[in-house]
């Protein structure tokens, strides 16, 4: 089951109305696969879903964060469509939906608008419309960026949960929920390709691909992590 939060409010705009969506037919995954934050970083998308071979056993789950800074949006909007998976909002997914609401962009929404025709933009905006703030299922919860201690799910702050503010670091030492919590946004690895796992607990999978990390995907409930090195830095 997928949970969907639409948006309350943020800064001043108003977004629809809190409610849940579901799934309208019931599929059953043995496994769910997550991968971090992309940032526009295709090649390196598309190597990492050769490398996990996706099967159709297999759930697929991306953290959002789906472009800036990294050098072809188009093409991880083109592989993305290709995949029958579910994206959650992150904070630079956010940050082009506030700009159309008319708050200040990013510097990097600027350059990702530049790099995109006006009707691919337009359909990035749609689809970032529709991105869910978190996924759950029985194994596991998943968010963006970071949750509130004692907050349900559905109640978590916008600005939290898709990372558009940043809580205190020692926050995924101390969360305390009835599953493990994946989640992207930071790299919390001592090393810039380590994932940071608290195992059974929190699984922290932004290994910074469009810094010249690497880009992770991680297998629930199993624990295994799949990783492709950046090809190069594209963003410092």
């Amino acid at each position: 089951m997928i949970k969907i939060r639409q948006f309350a409010s943020l800064g001043g705009f108003s977004f629809a109305k809190p409610q849940a969506r579901r799934i309208s037919t019931i599929t059953f995954f043995m496994n769910t696969i997550i991968i971090g934050d992309i940032h526009g970083c295709n090649r390196e998308f598309m190597a990492l879903l050769q490398k996990v071979g996706l099967t159709s056993n297999d759930r697929l789950v991306l953290l959002g964060d789906l472009l800036n800074k990294g050098p072809d949006p188009i093409g991880v909007l083109k592989t993305f469509k290709s995949l029958e998976c579910v994206c959650l909002l992150g904070n630079h997914d956010f940050d082009h939906l506030k700009w159309r609401a008319g708050s200040q962009p990013r510097s990097e929404s600027v350059v990702t608008r530049k790099l995109m025709p006006p009707a691919c933009y337009e359909g990035y905006l749609e689809l970032v419309g529709r991105m869910p703030l978190y996924f759950e299922n029985k194994d596991l919860i998943a968010v963006h960026g970071a949750l509130l201690n004692g907050v349900a799910l559905p109640d978590q702050p916008v600005e939290v949960i898709t990372g558009d503010i940043n809580l205190d670091g020692s926050w995924k030492d101390k969360i305390v929920l009835d599953r493990p919590l994946i989640a992207g946004h930071k790299r919390y690895g001592s090393k810039q390709c380590d994932a940071y796992i608290l195992e059974g607990k929190f699984y922290g999978i932004d290994t910074g691909c469009v810094y010249g990390g690497c880009l992770t995907a991680l297998s629930m409930p199993s624990g295994n992590i799949t990783q492709v090195r950046a090809a190069r830095v594209y963003s410092a």
